[in-house]
Formats: structure tokens, sequence, C-alpha cells
């Protein structure tokens, strides 16, 4: 993995304001003289890709973040560019509050990373953590480093190359790591909850997706009840306007009313006809009527009676029977008397069907002057309204049409109902439904977690078995990094000390060239540069492929000394980046006199002071 940085554009941060830094990928030199800058531009780096919190991963801002914060900006921001295996991402960051984006400007697309890890962008881009950056990366210049620091060094050498540490030490520490993951039987340990609440959620998330389907079931019943709704209504309406119409519309009613009385006078006068004999004039009574046609009767059977009697007399003159003459004398008087009998019974039955059969007449007559007089009332009334859609009103079947009005309106009850019914079951549907994003993005969530748990599991036993393989050349590892160093701290000290050792936690140990062992705080601060500058040399040349900051890292050599450490930094610039930062100009000589080629930045020509 390779890393430099390809420009820097500082909107707002210390001294600098709208200030723009272009490097290049092999050695760059900074110039300028003493508050000019030099510590500001490193700081910015730091700051761009570690932020302002210490190294720890939380949102704490030390005194660092007021000593570079602008006094006339508002803006406390900055932006860089670096280069990562070829492909260049752009790292944004408000220095206010720690909030950085980083942007993949091959792919056109934000990297995604946790807002609350300040750390970030420089874990991403160098895959190390703030202390190995503060001190193998940026802070060459320091003589001494904290026990963390230190701490993080030796796990960098370990975690790398395996160099000299305690391989069942290792083995431990990743198995309390396993432990503290745990396994499918830990039920306490995160790896196990997690799998039990990804199947619990699950679940819950497959009981949704049931009740999503149901209600989209309830959905398309509602939005066919409302469209039966609709429609029965607009049919309802339409049953109602006809039935109103009926009802209402007066000159139809009138005209039917005037055709009903008319049928109806019809029908009498067709009743009268059978009465046509019983035709009197008004002033003759009933009585009158029946006398008249009693004596017609009566006089045509005593005609009747004489002439029999006369018959008989004429057969006893001829036969001389003498009781042909009895009868012809008692048959007239019997048959009177009988005739008479009947005659009166004839008589009180006929006058009884007279006046039956008249007083029946009459009522028809009344009937008649009562539909004539309704008749005349109809046509004096008010026929004036609109009669266009009568014949229409007149077909209308008004039961049938209330018939329908009434099973439509149940249907509308019903439905209404049902509609009632659905409206609450969606409603409680939905605020189950509701969850469901948040339990899918739970969810997401705890599958992620598992995954990285599952990975981290993987990566430990790998470690595991590496850390076996390698503990087996740990001895010869460790020798050939204290030749390396040896022979560094030897050419930089023209051969004055000709060896030096390191134990497991990287105290060093120095042997002159005439076999004398000296103790670290008996040899001089340049001396204590000079060591401290070949171990993170060495653990760049071997370990790492990034950037490397140097902040006046010589400044206690002398000429020849500088000369040649700078002669190493070109070797290790064809491999890295080199950015190099000096208020001197021993560095600048040394480089032309020799006729190399770097890239000059002189911060008096780039900063302006108000």
């Amino acid at each position: 993995m390779s890393v430099y940085i390809k420009k820097l554009h500082i909107i707002s941060f210390g001294q600098f304001e709208n200030t723009s830094i272009d490097f290049t990928s092999g050695f760059n030199l900074i110039y300028g003289k003493n508050e000019s800058g030099k510590s500001t531009i490193a700081s910015f780096i730091e700051g761009i890709l570690y932020g302002f919190d210490d190294g720890v991963r939380v949102r704490h801002f030390n005194k660092k973040q007021e000593i570079y914060r602008p006094i006339n900006s508002y803006k406390y921001a900055g932006i860089a560019i670096f280069n990562k295996d070829g492909t260049d991402y752009r790292i944004s960051r408000n220095f206010d509050n720690g909030e950085y984006e980083i942007y993949n400007l091959y792919t056109k697309e934000v990297v995604e990373a946790k807002a609350s890890n300040l750390n970030y962008p420089g874990e991403f881009l160098l895959e190390l953590p703030y202390e190995i950056y503060q001190n193998i990366i940026s802070n060459y210049q320091a003589q001494e480093s904290s026990d963390k620091a230190r701490a993080k060094v030796v796990e960098l050498i370990r975690n790398k190359d395996d160099y000299n540490f305690s391989a069942s030490d290792a083995i431990n520490i990743l198995d309390n790591k396993l432990a503290e993951i745990g396994t499918n039987r830990a039920y306490t340990k995160p790896y196990a909850k997690t799998k039990a609440e990804i199947e619990e959620i699950s679940s819950e998330i497959l009981d949704l997706k049931s009740l999503r389907d149901e209600t989209n079931k309830d959905f398309a019943k509602l939005y066919k009840n409302r469209d039966d709704i609709k429609n029965k209504s607009e049919k309802l309406k339409e049953l109602k306007n006809a039935r109103d119409a009926y009802r209402e519309n007066v000159a139809y009613k009138n005209l039917e009313d005037e055709i009903k009385y008319k049928n109806e006078l019809n029908y009498v006068d067709s009743e009268l006809k059978k009465y046509e004999d019983l035709k009197i004039k008004e002033n003759s009574t009933s009585d009158e009527k029946t006398e008249n046609l009693s004596g017609k009767d009566l006089h045509k059977h005593y005609a009747f009676y004489i002439l029999g009697s006369l018959l008989l007399i004429f057969l006893w003159r001829y036969f001389k029977q003498n009781y042909l003459l009895a009868i012809a004398i008692i048959l007239p008087i019997l048959m009177i008397v009988i005739d008479k009998k009947d005659s009166n019974l004839s008589d009180d039955a006929d006058k009884k069907y007279n006046n039956q059969r008249y007083m029946e007449y009459l009522k028809l007559i009344n009937e008649r002057e009562k539909i004539l007089e309704i008749l005349r009332v109809l046509e004096n009334q008010d026929k004036t309204k609109d009669r266009s859609n009568i014949k229409e009103i007149q077909k209308l079947d008004i039961k049938d049409t209330e018939l329908k009005i009434k099973r439509l309106e149940n249907d509308l009850e019903e439905l209404r109902k049902n509609n009632i019914y659905l409206e609450r079951k969606l409603a409680s549907a939905e605020n189950q439904l509701n969850n469901e994003v948040d339990l899918v993005d739970k969810l997401n969530i705890l599958e992620k977690n598992l995954k990285e748990m599952e990975k981290e599991i993987k990566a430990i036993n790998l470690a595991k078995e590496t850390i076996i393989e390698l503990s087996k050349s740990t001895d010869a590892d460790k020798k050939e990094f204290d030749r390396a160093i040896s022979d560094l701290i030897s050419t930089i000290t023209k051969d004055k000390y000709s060896q030096i050792s390191y134990d497991s936690e990287l105290n060093p140990s120095i042997i002159t060239n005439t076999g004398e062992s000296l103790s670290i705080d008996k040899l001089s601060t340049g001396f204590y540069d000079q060591v401290n500058f070949a171990l993170k040399f060495m653990i760049n040349e071997n370990k790492l492929d990034n950037f490397i900051i140097f902040d006046d890292a010589f400044i206690n050599y002398d000429l020849d000394r500088l000369r040649l450490a700078l002669f190493f930094l070109l070797d290790l610039a064809n491999d890295r980046q080199i950015i190099y930062l000096t208020c001197h100009n021993r560095e600048e000589e040394v480089l032309k006199n020799e006729n190399i080629e770097f890239n000059k930045i002189d911060l008096e020509e780039i900063w302006f002071l108000p």
C-alpha cells in the first residue's frame, strides 16, 4: 500500500487562509522562517487525517484546536487530496465540530464512515492508529515517546513482522478476544446474542410481511367498497329522484287522476246501459212505476180466465155434461182467488226486485255525478309544469322502485359498516408496519455487526496460525532488524558506533567500535536523535509504505551527518513521499550542491501577512 499527498487547500487554519500547496510523490522541501507556519502545515495534515481528539475515538477537542483557530475568519476548515494505490481521495474537514467527508474522485462516491470516529480518515488511508502516525510518520523531531506511543510502535512491529514478541502472550490475547466475542453456545456474549436477536427480528419482519400482504388485500377491499358505495349511491340517487318525481310531479298526478276517473266514468256508463228501462221522468216516484207495471199484468190474467170459462160453458151446452158447467163456474172463481193470491205474492216480489234494481241504478247515477264533479275540478287544476318526462314517469314501477331503494340502502349500510371495520383494522396495522423500517435498519446493523464479528473471528484464528508459524523465525528477524539499524547508525556516525540492539520494549543498547556498551542516557542529544531517526527509518523501510513528514528532524546534526541523513531520505523518496520542513538553508544547499532535483515550497511566497 502506498499513500502520498497531492494537494492541500487550507480554507482557514492558523495564519493560513485560502492557501493551496501542491506536492510531488518524491522529495518535498518546505522552507519557512520561524513562525512562518511550518508546524502549522504539519498540524493541518494531522488534523485532516485524525482531527483534534488526542488519538482517542471520541469527540474530545484539545488545546491544539484553539491554537490553530483562525482569528479573522469564521470558517475553520480545509481540504486535502491523497493518492492511495493509484486512486485519488479528497478529504474535507470542519475543524470546529470535527465533521469530515472522504470522497473517491475516481468513482465519484462518498466513502462510508462513522462520524463519531474522528480518526477514521487517517485509519482509512494509512491503516494506522493515531499514535503510530504521530511517532513514525510525522514526529521525527521528538526525542522521547510516551509509554502509550512506544507500546503502539511495539505493537506495529509485532503485528507487521512478529518481531521480538512472546508468541504465547499474543495467543493468550487473541484467545481472550475470541472469548469476548463468544460462540453460538455462549448465550451471554455478543456473537450468540446478536444471532438470537437477528432470528427474533427476522421473525418479526416475516410476520410484518404477512401483515402487509393482508393489509394490501384489505386496502383492495376498502377501495372496491368505496367504488361500490359511489356507484350504489349514484344509483340510489337516480331511483330516489325518479320516485320523488313520481310523487311530487303535480301535473302528472292530476293527469293520472284524470285518466283514472275517466276510466271509472266509462265503467259507470257501461253499467247504466243495463238500466235503460228504468229511465223515467225526474218527478216520477218508484211506487208509481211499480203499480203501473202490476196492473198491466193482472188484466192479462183476467182475460185469460174469462176465455177459459166461456170455453167450458160451450162444451157443456154441446155435451150436456153438468160437471163441465160446474167447472166453468168454479174454475174462474178458483183461479181468480189463486191468481189474486199469487198476484199479491208476485206484486211483493216484483216490487222488491224493482226497488233493488232501481236503487242500484240510482247508486250508479250518484257515482257518475261524483265522478263528473271530480273531473271538473281536475280540469281546472294547474297543468303548466314540465311534462316532458311524464311518459318515463308513467312507465315507472313505483313498487319495484321502492324495493330497489330499500335494497340499495341496506347494501350501502353494510358497505359503510364494513369500511369502518377495515379502516380501523388498517389503522392498527399501520402502527405495526411503521416499525418495519426501524426493524429492517436494526436487522441490517445486526447482520453487519455479525459479519464483522465473523470476520474478526476468522482474522484472529488466522493471526493465531500466523503467529505460531512466524514465532519460529523470531530470532532470525530480530538479528536482521538489529543489523539493519546498526548499519545505518554506523554510517551516520562514521563507524563511531558499530552496533545497536533493541529489547522487546524498544529500549536501545549501544556498542562502540571498541566493543564498549553504553547506556542511551549517557549519549548526546544529537546522537539520541540519530538513534531515534534510525529506528523510525527502519520501521518505515521495512513495515510501512506511506508518506513521511520531517519537521527540522536533523536540527542537531552537523553538516556531514545532515548530508548522510538526507541521502538516506532521498533513497527512501524513491519508494515513498518525503515532506521535509525546515527553517534553515542547509538542506537546500546540500541538495543543490549535489544537483538533486526536489520540489521546494517557500511559505513566504504563498502566505501573505494581513
